[in-house]
C-alpha cells in the first residue's frame, strides 16, 4: 500500500513537472473532431489515462473469469471430497467428467486412472 502510494507521488510530481516544462499549444484533429491550441501536456495526459482506463477493465475481466473458475474448481473438489471415502477411495465408481465436459468411463483401478 505505501510502495503504491510513493509510486503514485512521484510519478504524480514527475508529471508536474513535464506538464509545466512542455506547455506548447497544438492544434489536435480526430475523427470529425477539431481542437485548436491544446497544451501537449493535457494531450498526453488524457492519453495516458485512457491506456490506464483500458488496461483496467481488461484487467478486472480476466480477475472476475479467474474468480469464476476458481469458484468451479473448489467445488468441484468439495463435490469429489464428498464422493470419497476416509481411505481416499471413490464412494461410488463411475464415470468422470473433464474440465470441457467429455466424460472418461472406467473404473478408478484401470491403468488409465493411475498416475
Amino acid at each position: 500500500m505505501q510502495r503504491g502510494l510513493l509510486t503514485g507521488l512521484i510519478l504524480g510530481v514527475a508529471m508536474t513537472i513535464f506538464a509545466l516544462q512542455n506547455s506548447v499549444k497544438v492544434e489536435v484533429k480526430f475523427l470529425w473532431l477539431k481542437f485548436e491550441e491544446v497544451p501537449l501536456a493535457l494531450i498526453l495526459v488524457i492519453s495516458i489515462l485512457i491506456g490506464v482506463l483500458i488496461t483496467a477493465v481488461f484487467a478486472f475481466i480476466d480477475k472476475q473469469r479467474l474468480r469464476n473458475k476458481i469458484r468451479r474448481l473448489l467445488n468441484k473438489i468439495k463435490k469429489l471430497e464428498d464422493e470419497t471415502d476416509d481411505n481416499g477411495k471413490r464412494k461410488e465408481a463411475g464415470d468422470l467428467i473433464s474440465d470441457d465436459g467429455m466424460s472418461i468411463e472406467g473404473d478408478p483401478g484401470h491403468k488409465f486412472f493411475d498416475d
